[in-house]
């Protein structure tokens, strides 16, 4: 699949990515919304990217993509109906943390003790076709 990815200091590209399939506890969404938030912004101008925003660094390009939004397209093993079903309107909190640590399990995983993916920026974004997540990061719509 064709997808955005940010590169910094202005810059974007086209990159091809293989389609996403879901491990246990995923889920793939069919973007249809990726919006731009001042998180990526700052993605795509800083000069070195994520990495010069503090967010680590990726040896592999990352797809942008910080708010998206679609539908339910593929279940992985051990994802309930009641966490996901395919159709279902969803969009994604846009981190990922442990799931267990006392701000994870607030609703906080930005703040997650263990780190947190922040998709769009240190994990695939929705800038995408697909998208590939944790069942429980979905919102239902």
């Amino acid at each position: 699949m064709r997808a955005v990815v940010f590169l910094g200091d202005r810059q974007l590209a086209f990159q091809d990515f293989p389609d996403p399939t879901p491990g246990p506890g995923e889920v793939v969404i069919e973007m249809k919304a990726s919006g731009m938030c001042g998180s990526d912004l700052k993605m795509y101008r800083a000069k070195g990217g994520a990495a010069a925003l503090g967010l680590g660094s990726n040896s592999e390009p990352v797809i942008a993509g910080h708010e998206p939004c679609g539908v339910v397209a593929e279940v992985g093993a051990g994802v309930s109906e009641a966490q996901a079903r395919v159709g279902q309107r969803v969009m994604d909190h846009h981190y990922d943390g442990c799931g267990v640590c006392k701000h994870c399990r607030t609703g906080w995983s930005q703040l997650c003790i263990e780190g947190c993916v922040v998709y769009g920026a240190t994990g695939h974004g929705g800038h995408a076709p697909y998208m590939k997540v944790p069942a429980r990061t979905l919102v239902p719509l």
